[in-house]
């Protein structure tokens, strides 16, 4: 219950510094990812946020946001906020790669300002669009349900094969993992859920039990040693073949 306070009054604080930086041009606020899923470790897990505006944020609106949400005072309970800012017209867009107003992130070590004018787009936005309408919580504003699209099942699976691609090459074996694994569940079951319940959901195959174990452990800080590398890319290897069969059957069913 502590946690859960320190993560609510966090989510009103960046609501309140958005509503000084933009006033009434903010429809919504919304809060997704292990904060909503029950599995947010507290100094460890990203605050993922997005907020919805109605008009496209102006220079002046980008650098006021900036130097409110930015501040290196502003306390989180989380690594760091990770924060995307979008115009309700840009939900209706039909895009692999979305547009964005901006995006920024205080995580320490990945500490950056986007903006998104000029942009191709951020085709991360699929899947936390698709996690905030079946998981999020609404800050302010309509309940993620009304306000975020609904994703094809075969968009989303192709953004997290994807994303497997982009974690293999640049992320820790034991994230491959864990990613790897819930985006089977979610391939299998069509159900979004965090790396915890990816992780406990896919013992039951009796499958590449020992990296997977391994890396739930390294990520809840039972243990500094994860999955190896040759692991991680047996486990995504063989997710990445699961998610083609899968998606080929979705585009056979649409024939």
């Amino acid at each position: 219950m502590h946690l859960q306070r320190k993560i609510m009054g966090f989510s009103r604080d960046v609501g309140r510094r958005l509503e000084r930086a933009l006033g009434d041009n903010v429809i919504g606020l919304y809060l997704h990812g292990s904060a909503t899923m029950g599995a947010f470790q507290y100094l460890r897990s990203d605050f993922d946020m997005l907020a919805v505006v109605e008009e496209p944020l102006t220079k002046d609106e980008q650098r006021l946001v900036a130097e409110l949400l930015m501040d290196p005072e502003m306390p989180c309970p989380g690594s760091g906020l990770e924060l995307s800012i979008v115009t309700d017209a840009s939900l209706d867009i039909e895009s692999h790669s979305p547009p964005f107003e901006l995006h920024l992130s205080t995580v320490p070590e990945a500490r950056t300002f986007v903006d998104g004018h000029g942009h191709p787009g951020d085709p991360d936005l699929l899947l936390h669009y698709a996690v905030a309408r079946a998981r999020g919580k609404a800050i302010s504003g309509p309940s993620p349900e009304e306000m975020f699209p609904l994703i094809p099942r075969s968009w989303v699976l192709e953004a997290m094969a994807d994303e497997l691609g982009w974690a293999l090459a640049n992320a820790t074996p034991g994230y491959a993992v864990l990613n790897a694994v819930r985006a089977l569940r979610y391939a299998y079951t069509g159900e979004l859920v965090s790396k915890q319940e990816g992780a406990y959901w896919f013992f039951r195959l009796k499958k590449h039990m020992t990296p997977v174990r391994l890396a739930l452990k390294q990520h809840l800080g039972r243990s500094e040693y994860g999955p190896t590398a040759e692991q991680a890319e047996r486990v995504v290897g063989w997710v990445l073949d699961e998610i083609s069969r899968v998606r080929m059957d979705l585009d056979e069913d649409e024939v």
